[in-house]
């Protein structure tokens, strides 16, 4: 049914929202898959639709993955798509920051989710 991704891939922006969407189903195909999901995130389930619609949701779908080895390498057996390619799609859905405003901001702390390793 999915087609694979072969090798190192750089997707642009519409490759990497695609993505992001085949990865996103991948998640809610599976029940223990969306409740992980659900907690790492905040996410509620009665919410998840309108999130859905909000403009860095897919990003978020993919930072969410990239940092689960586990993850990313169930995907990859699954779904074909290697971590690097999730990675540069996640770049390509990330927004570029204005050099003018910029030049004249703080820089922000950025809440980063936790990381599951696959070696515990």
């Amino acid at each position: 049914m999915s087609e694979a991704i072969p090798g190192p891939v750089t997707p642009g922006r519409g490759d990497a929202e695609g993505l992001a969407i085949r990865i996103f189903e991948f998640i809610v195909a599976d029940v223990d898959r969306i409740i992980q999901f659900l907690n790492v995130t905040g996410l509620q389930p009665e919410t998840l639709r309108e999130s859905a619609n909000t403009p860095h949701f897919l990003l978020g779908v993919l930072d969410y993955v990239s940092k689960d080895d586990e993850l990313l390498k169930l995907i990859h057996k699954d779904l074909g798509i290697p971590p690097d390619t999730i990675l540069a799609a996640a770049g390509h859905l990330a927004p570029q920051p204005d050099p003018a405003k910029q030049a004249d901001r703080k820089p922000e702390q950025r809440t980063q989710l936790p990381r599951r390793s696959m070696f515990r």
